[in-house]
């Protein structure tokens, strides 16, 4: 006669394998998703591994793979090896470049009204030093390239622009009349140094410094951190005119990319981008004076023009003003609105 509990040790240890071996398969949520392959993050800049910037996004990788718990793989390239940072804008969307942080006169190129944060005398320390205006820029900028796929997620601060020659101070707008000097590249930028009766070269600023000692370009408009990569043995002297470009990185980010986050994902990557921005701004005009002074020490000269050639530069810069404000009237306006009762 057929006894079922005789069967039941063997239906019971069936039943517990197939439950196992079911488990594993399946997994639980969570299971499932420490197991699936780790987002890549490729972000790219053009900058050398020594400058502050570039040691900065290395933090910033860090960050975002030790608070994603390696969900999140960030693969940093420097100094152009995978794309200079024009070249990296234009590859946002692609899915071949996630971040980049390129100098913001590199926008122009894509959407001319981006100009605005590159207007001299337009960004100042005192404004953008409050989150509040900070946050409003960059809502407005992103604003205008939102069709390129692109999303802006900050500014943060670069330098004080300065001019270097090999040993000649500029004092006067005359001083740079006929010279040929390297520009970060933006038409800004270049509408400022023909006014100042300058030729502007556009050129990476890894090949800068060459270009200088081989008397290919005879200045440079560029940060103290330029000036670290150039070295005083090819310019030995630094000139400021106080304010006229206060030059900015623009943050920016696949905002397909970004979309496309589990929501947690997109939120360390968010939580994480605004921390540095807000802490930056005073972090590089700190890192500015550092290498400013190091630069010094090394036997670099800084020659500041006198106030009254200032007042002469600003009255030419206030021409570039004008020509952008007839072109695009509204950001103008819009721009005014957030920062001009703020500096």
């Amino acid at each position: 006669m057929f006894n079922p509990s005789l069967f039941r040790p063997f239906w019971a240890k069936t039943l517990l394998v197939g439950m196992t071996v079911a488990g594993l398969a399946a997994g639980t949520p969570g299971q499932a998703r420490a197991q699936a392959a780790p987002v890549e993050m490729v972000m790219t800049d053009e900058i050398a591994t020594s400058h502050w910037t570039a040691k900065m996004m290395d933090e910033y990788a860090a960050l975002i793979e030790e608070r994603s718990k390696g969900r999140i793989k960030p693969k940093v390239f420097h100094s152009g090896t995978l794309y200079k940072d024009k070249d990296a804008v234009a590859a946002l969307g692609s899915g071949a470049v996630h971040m980049v942080w390129p100098v913001s006169v590199q926008l122009e190129s894509i959407a001319p009204q981006y100009g605005v944060v590159n207007l001299p005398f337009a960004v100042t320390d005192a404004a953008m030093s409050k989150p509040e205006t900070a946050q409003e820029v960059s809502k407005l900028l992103s604003g205008l390239v939102s069709d390129k796929g692109i999303r802006v997620m900050g500014l943060m601060r670069t330098a004080d622009l300065i001019f270097l020659f090999k040993d000649k101070e500029v004092d006067s707008v005359g001083d740079l009349k006929g010279s040929k000097i390297r520009l970060t590249g933006g038409r800004v930028l270049q509408l400022l140094m023909r006014d100042f009766g300058a030729s502007p070269v556009s050129m990476p600023a890894s090949e800068m410094a060459a270009a200088l000692m081989q008397g290919a370009i005879d200045g440079i408009y560029t940060s103290a951190g330029g000036w670290e990569m150039v070295g005083t043995n090819a310019a030995k002297v630094a000139s400021l005119v106080p304010g006229m470009s206060l030059l900015t990185y623009s943050v920016l980010v696949d905002d397909k990319w970004m979309k496309g986050l589990p929501d947690d994902l997109r939120q360390v990557v968010e939580t994480t981008t605004n921390e540095i921005i807000a802490k930056q701004w005073q972090r590089a005009i700190d890192a500015d004076k550092k290498t400013m002074d190091q630069m010094i020490a090394q036997g670099g000269r800084l020659a500041v023009a006198p106030e009254a050639e200032q007042a002469k530069f600003r009255e030419i810069a206030n021409k570039v003003n004008q020509d952008y404000v007839r072109r695009y009237p509204e950001v103008w306006k819009q721009y005014q609105a957030i920062v001009g009762n703020k500096s």
